[in-house]
């Protein structure tokens, strides 16, 4: 994987990009974060501008696009901004948009993504999806919210009412969530006490589609992020694939370094890895420090826990049969901002130059002060 760092627009923005051996592109990520807060619009258009011209640097159509997720430090009053922003672009894409500011205090960030193998791009409401050349179909769900959300209901209702909106968009395109979702983000805006209704309500969705410990659950994050709306409790992004075969799907797991997550009564994933013709990605999940008892690891020391967690991270990449040469992004959840410059020197010895996004988010266990997620690809001859 190819990383790098440039200034553009007065902006820094960093990118990693997966090649073949003949030195053609297949994927990029990029982070473009501005130095300094701004009026929303300026801010928008500060973002987008560097973005256009990272893409022509690189020399990759924005065309390409395949999703982009924005972090906003205030939803609510961002959104028509983010959405016009969304409307100038020449193409479509996954349009992921959550509640989280970014770290350190600006009011948006930028995570994006393109592919150089899409063919052909649809959009059903809420729902978009791609083509590729590998033939098969990328399918995101964005936003899923309860329609009947108010301030009586809680979690768990809502919850249970989005995983049954997800079974139905993915029946439209003849797939089980159980086979073809691969990732999910649940965002809550109080995670400390809404979080537990979230773990009842999906359980219980599993298990009325034989997910189990026996089977295999979904890679995840569940954290604290906004919704944009004022009663929804809940809302989901999730990510599918069409087409694949199962047997090119592994659930990854480092028993020596984490537990199984239904040790401490949750139901997600490690991480996911999946053959996609000549290109293997690895979805890592919200990962934080634990151990393989399922206890939190260095209680109130944001360093030594960020060290934890990038260990847990390269075990899971080991476990997948990826290196740490292979990551493509990061994105980083504070419980507390104030740890920014803490944590980033630990993260920056890690991995140099990669896109990488830090965010206010509380974690679903208050003594967990930071969680990371992540991605990574590898060219697969």
């Amino acid at each position: 994987m190819e990383t790098g760092a440039v200034t553009l627009k007065n902006v820094e923005v960093k990118y990693s990009f997966l090649k073949d051996p003949a030195g053609n592109w297949m994927e990029l990520y990029y982070s473009i974060v501005p130095s300094k807060p701004q009026p929303i619009d300026e801010q928008v258009r500060t973002i987008e501008d560097a973005e256009k011209e990272l893409l022509q640097k690189l020399d990759v159509r924005e065309e390409t696009a395949a999703f982009k997720r924005f972090f906003s430090s205030d939803l609510m009053n961002h959104r028509d901004e983010l959405i016009r922003y969304k409307e100038r672009q020449p193409t479509d894409f996954f349009f992921s948009l959550t509640e989280q500011p970014p770290a350190p205090s600006v009011k948006l960030a930028l995570l994006g993504m393109c592919l150089s193998n899409i063919t052909k791009k649809h959009r059903a409401g809420n729902i978009f999806y791609f083509d590729t050349t590998s033939h098969l179909r990328h399918i995101f769900a964005e936003h899923l919210t309860d329609p009947e959300s108010s301030e009586e209901s809680d979690s768990e209702e809502q919850t249970a009412v989005i995983f049954e909106l997800l079974k139905q968009k993915m029946s439209a395109f003849n797939v089980s969530v159980q086979d073809s979702v691969l990732r999910t983000w649940l965002y809550t805006p109080h995670v400390d006490a809404d979080y537990p209704g979230i773990v009842k309500a999906r359980k219980a969705f599993f298990d009325a589609i034989n997910l189990t410990k026996d089977t295999h659950y979904i890679a995840s994050t569940g954290i604290q992020g906004g919704t944009g709306e004022r009663f929804a409790r809940v809302s989901m992004d999730a990510y599918a694939v069409s087409g694949v075969d199962q047997k090119r799907i592994r659930y990854i797991h480092a028993p020596e370094y984490m537990s199984p997550t239904h040790v401490y009564g949750v139901t997600f994933e490690r991480a996911t890895a999946i053959d996609m013709g000549h290109t293997g990605f690895l979805f890592i999940s919200g990962t934080a420090s634990i151990d393989k008892e399922g206890e939190i690891v260095h209680p109130g020391d944001i360093a030594r826990q960020t060290e934890r967690t990038l260990e847990n991270i390269s075990a899971l990449l080991d476990a997948a049969e990826f290196t740490k040469q292979d990551l493509s992004s990061l994105m980083v959840y504070l419980r507390d901002p104030a740890d920014y410059d803490l944590v980033k020197p630990i993260i920056d010895e890690y991995v140099m130059n990669l896109p990488v996004v830090y965010m206010k988010a509380s974690v679903c266990r208050p003594g967990w002060l930071i969680e990371i997620e992540a991605t990574a690809g590898k060219y697969v001859a």
